[in-house]
């Protein structure tokens, strides 16, 4: 990849988190790059090109950054989903690409090209919970006769959305990693008496 892309990927990737996908323009993005608009046209067709790449490229980093921290606990006696729990929250990407996500997919544009890889995206994250889900089971460690597909939906929604959210209650007590793990004992231990 080529330096110049790489700058207009790392600035628009700062302009949309702190600015939004609807409030960047292409103009910003070619400033804060110090790049020419014919450079950045050059490597990204619109502005919905150059977010999915970003999208894309943010998901699979976060897929690889999982294997290393998975890696680095395989031999903790701790559940593989409280591991999961620690490595989102401290993870930066779910709050990003969740809120980002939802706003591009409010606006106007709704090219289908765009559409299939923000949902080839949306896919790489549930098929990684879904088989975090078939490890839990397969090892025993939650019911095999419950649909993984259906488990891995949930854990990924429980985990990502929660966090999402997690930020407008300023009087919520719970440091990150702390809520993260309440909702895995809630997801496999339920709240009911």
């Amino acid at each position: 990849m080529s330096e110049q892309k790489k700058k207009i990927i790392s600035a628009a990737r700062n302009l949309f988190q702190t600015k939004g996908f609807s409030e960047t323009s292409m103009n910003q993005i070619i400033e804060a790059a110090q790049s020419s608009k014919g450079n950045l046209y050059h490597h990204f067709k619109n502005k919905e090109n150059l977010f999915v790449y970003i999208l894309e490229e943010d998901a699979n980093q976060w897929l690889k950054d999982w294997k290393i921290e998975a890696e680095k606990k395989q031999n903790n006696s701790n559940h593989i989903l409280y591991t999961l729990s620690e490595f989102v929250a401290k993870s930066s990407v779910n709050l990003y690409y969740h809120k980002a996500t939802e706003e591009f997919y409010l606006s106007a544009f709704k090219s289908d090209e765009v559409m299939k890889k923000i949902k080839n995206i949306d896919k790489l994250y549930l098929d990684f919970f879904v088989d975090i889900i078939k490890e839990c089971q397969t090892s025993k460690q939650i019911n095999q006769n419950e649909d993984p597909s259906v488990l891995g939906y949930f854990l990924m929604s429980l985990l990502f959305i929660s966090s999402d959210y997690k930020h407008y209650y300023d009087d919520f007590e719970e440091n990150e990693n702390n809520f993260h793990k309440k909702a895995i004992d809630i997801f496999l231990n339920g709240v009911r008496r």
